[in-house]
């Protein structure tokens, strides 16, 4: 992540306005501004949202919509499927992560997206699966960070 992305996760991380519809959609706003990256930061605290605010689950979804609705990313909509799936109380398989993974890893970078699907992934994953979501992560990170 860049300074300008780095700074903005760090303002939403755990206090992003869920109940606010106007201050949400600007950040959002913000976000597409910014870059790509950004976004996914925004989706990140949609799906992963602190349990003590108790977000309800409709209001996520009309979060989701909305982020999915503004984002520019060809990435999204398939993202935002596997986020609708968890939204909606239900998994990610292994086997769609993994191949959700493969595709964030060709648009370098994309770090918080990547973020986002293993997150998905680990939410009703079991040990096993979840080392190889992990090793798959580390891979992508690794040929992202490698020079060349």
């Amino acid at each position: 992540m860049d300074n300008q992305e780095q700074a903005f996760s760090d303002r939403i991380d755990c206090n992003f306005p869920y109940l606010d519809a106007a201050r949400a959609a600007a950040l959002m706003a913000e976000a597409r501004f910014i870059s790509t990256n950004a976004e996914f930061c925004v989706l990140y605290e949609i799906v992963c949202p602190p349990a003590s605010d108790r977000l309800p689950t409709e209001r996520q979804r009309d979060l989701l919509a909305s982020w999915l609705e503004n984002s520019t990313s060809p990435l999204a909509a398939r993202i935002a499927d596997l986020a609708r799936q968890v939204i909606d109380g239900g998994t990610v398989a292994t086997e769609q992560a993994l191949a959700a993974m493969h595709d964030v890893a060709t648009t370098e970078g994309q770090y918080a997206a990547l973020a986002v699907v293993s997150r998905l992934a680990h939410a009703a994953s079991d040990g096993v699966n979840g080392e190889i979501i992990d090793r798959l992560e580390q891979q992508i990170r690794r040929q992202w960070e490698e020079p060349g």
